[in-house]
């Protein structure tokens, strides 16, 4: 049987915060969505309730430290992102660990999620369709 393992990215883990940790669901972070929830956490331009939630998910996050992988961000993850002559942002950042996860930690286990549509189009054009998933916003 195979098991996949979600690789969320920022936004989507934020929206997923409340439930994160209520199943034996196995997934996957960035370094790099560490880093913006800190940034997040700690910016004086977002809304109290944005850096409130960040706070609290990384409060979650500490205290379930086990459940879940942090895959570390390296430079050379972005080649098939500058092989495809993309900006180099962030989000390119978190795309590109995740096809690294899948390719070198769980290969063709690995469902990105992301509820950021203009990522999700550039994410199908190296994990399949059903091999993305978004978060309910509901």
């Amino acid at each position: 049987m195979m098991i996949d393992y979600k690789f969320y990215d920022t936004c989507s883990l934020l929206l997923k915060a409340n439930t994160l940790f209520d199943n034996d669901e196995k997934f996957a972070i960035s370094s790099i969505t560490l880093e913006e929830l800190e940034n997040i956490k700690t910016s004086s331009t977002r809304d109290a309730d944005i850096k409130y939630a960040a706070r609290k998910l990384l409060h979650s996050l500490d205290e379930h430290r086990g459940d879940y992988d942090i895959h570390i961000f390296t430079q050379t993850m972005l080649n098939p992102i500058v092989e495809k002559d993309l900006p180099i942002t962030n989000d390119m950042k978190i795309l590109a660990t995740a096809i690294d996860y899948d390719t070198n930690v769980h290969p063709d286990e690995t469902i990105f999620v992301t509820n950021d549509l203009a990522l999700k189009a550039i994410a199908n054009l190296f994990f399949s369709d059903k091999m993305l998933e978004s978060v309910n916003e509901e």
